[in-house]
């Protein structure tokens, strides 16, 4: 062999040897290890409820997805997993701009209580976490999981309770978002969902808001006044408490309410509020008075009238 068939031999496997490790890593986002030798367990998890179209996974198919690596106390052991990042994998199979409250249901029928909320605040916020966010993960400690150990898929909530390490999922069913209207001064107390929306008086309004960046938008919403007449509110009421779902809470007096033209926000420029801006409902105050981001409260769940 010459000189020159020998360096072509020698490039030629390096570029095999490339190609090899690509595929390896191929799905993986940075940081996470390879997912273990040989084919997945055969396993399927449903998605149902509020989501485009129901439908079922492959385990194969879920490993396809971008990766991450997580490593936590489950039960008492601690160990490092591989999986999908479950806000990713809500917002990869076509989950509804509405989606609230999430079942995470194992084969033995145990449920996580999980919102969407939490799916997005750790995968927004992961410092809080040590950078272990909620993934629905398949492979543990470099072996492929099971049935015996929890698997073929689970979910993993690090910090979390134990209720929430939902073993051997096999659906997963997305419901809607609610707002419910209460309080001592409402005599009909309502819920607000995707469902009942278009029975309430909405209206769009072009204003600026001034989060981090400030910016002009048209604004579309249920104003929160009209909602609360539909409620019967007395004539006694002096204010409403806006209650997120992680528990902040913002009062405002009805004359507030009015000044701000306030609405129960759920769309920016006719597109439907992203859990980024905090929807699927946020308080919109589009006055210049009320324009910056403390007094839009996000993840809207709740309004008491006192």
């Amino acid at each position: 062999m010459n000189k020159k068939t020998a360096t072509l031999v020698a490039v030629v496997a390096i570029v095999l040897i490339l190609a090899s490790a690509f595929t390896v890593y191929f799905n993986q986002v940075p940081g996470s290890g390879p997912l273990p030798s040989g084919e997945p367990p055969q396993w399927q998890v449903k998605l149902a409820g509020n989501v485009e179209q129901e439908k079922t996974l492959t385990l194969k198919e879920l490993t396809e997805m971008p990766l991450t690596n997580v490593t936590a106390i489950v039960n008492g052991e601690n160990a490092t997993y591989i999986g999908v990042p479950f806000y990713d994998f809500c917002t990869l199979v076509d989950m509804e701009w509405d989606v609230g409250p999430i079942e995470i249901i194992g084969a033995d029928g145990a449920k996580a209580p999980l919102n969407i909320f939490h799916a997005y605040n750790s995968s927004a916020y992961p410092y809080y976490y040590n950078n272990n966010i909620i993934t629905l993960v398949f492979a543990k400690n470099g072996q492929w999981m099971t049935q015996e150990n929890g698997g073929p898929v689970q979910l993993v909530a690090p910090y979390f309770d134990a209720e929430y390490q939902v073993g051997s999922v096999e659906e997963i069913n997305f419901k809607p978002w609610m707002i419910s209207i209460s309080g001592k001064e409402i005599s009909n107390p309502l819920v607000i969902t995707r469902a009942n929306l278009t029975s309430f008086p909405s209206t769009t309004v072009y204003a600026e808001f001034a989060p981090s960046v400030k910016r002009w938008s048209n604004w579309t919403g249920l104003p929160i006044l009209d909602v609360l007449e539909m409620a019967n509110m007395s004539a006694r009421a002096e204010k409403i408490t806006v209650i997120a779902v992680d528990g902040y809470t913002k009062n405002y007096t009805l004359t507030q309410v009015a000044d701000g033209n306030m609405l129960i926000g759920y769309a920016e420029n006719d597109q439907p509020l992203a859990q980024t801006d905090g929807g699927p409902y946020r308080l919109f105050a589009p006055t210049d008075e009320y324009k910056w981001a403390q007094f839009w409260v996000k993840f809207v769940t709740e309004i008491i009238v006192s």
